[in-house]
């Protein structure tokens, strides 16, 4: 058998015994307020009035504190944080979107 055979095998083995953090991007976060949402994207805009636009998918997950919640549970106005990767064409996919708890403002 020739030396150069083996790598293959070598990458194999290499690939399946090293922790999946290593290939994985760290998530980004936003924070902001739903301008839009439906059932494939939700349009952000941040702190500097800049919209962003997120692609919602299967893997997507809703929470409000530590409480899963389904995706009709975040409305436009509310305040969000989205954890987010890219896509390799650039999109952001939002993979975790938190409902920030509601601030009371003076007076109400």
């Amino acid at each position: 058998m020739l030396p150069w055979s083996r790598f293959p095998a070598a990458l194999l083995v290499l690939a399946t015994t090293m922790p999946a953090q290593i290939f994985q991007e760290p998530l980004a976060t936003f924070t902001g307020v739903v301008q839009e949402i439906d059932s494939k994207k939700l349009a952000l805009q941040d702190a500097d009035s800049n919209t962003l636009p997120f692609v919602l998918t299967h893997k997507t997950h809703y929470y409000a504190g530590n409480k899963k919640i389904k995706a009709s549970g975040i409305k436009p106005g509310d305040r969000v944080s989205i954890e987010s990767k890219r896509f390799p064409d650039g999109e952001l996919e939002a993979i975790n979107v938190r409902l920030e708890p509601k601030t009371k403002t003076p007076g109400t």
